[in-house]
Order: C-alpha cells, then structure tokens, then sequence
C-alpha cells in the first residue's frame, strides 16, 4: 500500500496537520499486522511470495532451509536464457538444438544434490554403492526418486511448513540447464573447459565425493557438473526449434532426461548443455538428483 501525502502548501499548519495524520495512519496500519518491510519481491505464485519475503529487493540466492534435513535451497528467480549449445561448441550432440527459453515463474533448487543421510530419514533405507552420509544418493530410479519427493511433500505439509500449492519435485530440463549456466553461455559454467580440480569427473577420485567439496558456480549451486547425473522431470524428447516459455517436455515417453554427468565421465559429457536418458526404473551408481521447490504440477 502506498500513502501518497500532497506536499504542497496551505500554510505551516496544515502542513504539519497532515504529518500527524499521516503518522497516525501508518501506526494504525502497524498496529493492525501491516507490512514492516518496505521492499517485497514480486513473485507470480502468492504462496512462494509469501515465503520468500524479503528486506532486500531480492530473493535470488537466498537460502530456503528444511530444516528436518538441513538441506538448503536457493531461490532462483523467472528469466531468459539460451538453451542448448551452439554449432561452434566443441564435442555438442545433435539434440542440443539451441533455442530461447523463458521461466515465468522463480523456484527453489537444491544448493546440492541430495545426500544419502537425507534421502534415509525420508525413505528409511540408502540404496547407495558409495557409502557415505554427505555423498549424494546414488543407484535411486527416477521412480524412487518421485516417490521421495511425493513423500518428503507430505511430511512437509502435515508438519505446515509447506507453501500452499507448492510441492517437491524433480527441476524440469530447462530450470536444471538455467540454474547450471548461472547466466553464462559458455561450455561450461566455469569457462569453455572443465578440469577435475573443478568438477568430480574422470581424473579425479573415482568415485562419489562429498557435496560441497568443489567449487560452486556464480548462483551458488554446486555439482552441477560431474559427482552424479542428475534425474530431471522431462521425458526426453526433441527441443522445440524456436523459443519457449516454461516448457516441460514431452507429454508422454519411455525415457526421463538426466543432466549433468557424473565421476566417471570425461569433461566433454559434463557440459552445461549435454543431455542423458534412461527408462524411469533404471537405477545405477552413477544416478542421483537434485530437489526443486515450485508450484505442484498438474
């Protein structure tokens, strides 16, 4: 609400009249439960507005805890980027036709990949090869993984720390590759080349590491390349040929996208751009994934 006082003059005293008044409307209005905070971000669903309130003009980066697993997720707000990778980029499949996207809505991402200490106080059970508490989850189907998120929504609803209409969910393909790319239009979100030092690829550990343990990109996510792929919402299909708003692929398929790659694949399969699939039932040790946040899906 804005109170809008007309500055101009009748004298001193109406002047100072109109003060008055104008600070007792404003402790009414406090009194009442107003706003206390004078900057809100705008954001196009009303229940993740009210749970991303802010003081600062922006929620982008901020952190969203649950706190029964201490897990963070970051705020990433609507925008435009360029999907896929352009003919110029070296090592670039055929299916990563470049094409303008636009998000309409923010959501929440995981800062990590979600670990196995976490996935075991939802599900009751690690399905891991790779033991340990803060490594991600790995050999976890896309089916499984939708039953996390299904079950991990409930908790959060019975316990009332769930925004109204939203839910946990797999990131679609398109929010994954804008949260990787971070605004940049490079192989990689760290540059045109990717090293072991920066990512958990082939060259490094050989197997699964920590979350956390290599450096984040410029919107504060980290593993977005290599530790393990990535199960996304989308069933895999060819991208549209010309730009696109909220898309969320295929209505129907056999196969769901994985990003991202994973510890035992070269730099060149860890791009920002480079696509994976598999059947939904189909889990292995090098197949993890990442929670978002968002409106529930219909």
């Amino acid at each position: 609400m804005h109170l809008c006082i007309d500055g101009g003059g009748a004298g001193s005293r109406d002047g100072r009249m109109t003060k008055l008044l104008a600070g007792m409307f404003v402790t009414l209005l406090m009194a009442c439960g107003g706003e206390k905070e004078t900057t809100k971000d705008v954001v196009d669903d009303e229940s993740t507005s009210k749970a991303v309130t802010k003081t600062d003009s922006s929620a982008e980066g901020k952190a969203f805890v649950i706190a029964d697993l201490s897990m963070e997720m970051l705020w990433i707000k609507p925008g435009t980027f360029e999907m896929g990778s352009p003919s110029s980029e070296k090592d670039r499949g055929g299916d990563e036709t470049r094409h303008t996207v636009t998000l309409t809505k923010g959501f929440y991402l995981g800062k990590h990949e979600v670990t196995q200490s976490q996935w075991e106080k939802v599900m009751g059970s690690n399905p891991s090869h790779f033991k340990g508490g803060d490594r991600p989850v790995e050999r976890v189907s896309c089916t499984a993984v939708t039953s996390f998120c299904e079950k991990l929504t409930e908790l959060e609803r019975k316990a009332g720390r769930l925004p109204s209409g939203m839910s946990y969910q797999l990131p679609t393909e398109a929010q994954w590759e804008y949260a990787c790319r971070a605004g940049t239009k490079t192989a990689y979100t760290f540059g045109d080349s990717l090293t072991s030092g920066q990512a958990n690829i082939s060259g490094g550990p050989g197997e699964t590491t920590a979350v956390g343990k290599y450096p984040a990109n410029g919107w504060g996510f980290h593993d977005m390349h290599g530790n393990v792929w990535e199960w996304c919402s989308d069933w895999y299909g060819d991208y549209p040929t010309g730009a696109a708003r909220d898309p969320v692929g295929r209505a129907d398929g056999s196969l769901r996208v994985l990003r991202g790659g994973s510890w035992i694949i070269t730099a060149d399969y860890a791009r920002s751009a480079i696509r994976n699939r598999r059947v939904p039932a189909y889990g292995y040790y090098y197949l993890g994934f990442r929670l978002s946040l968002r409106p529930a899906s219909k």
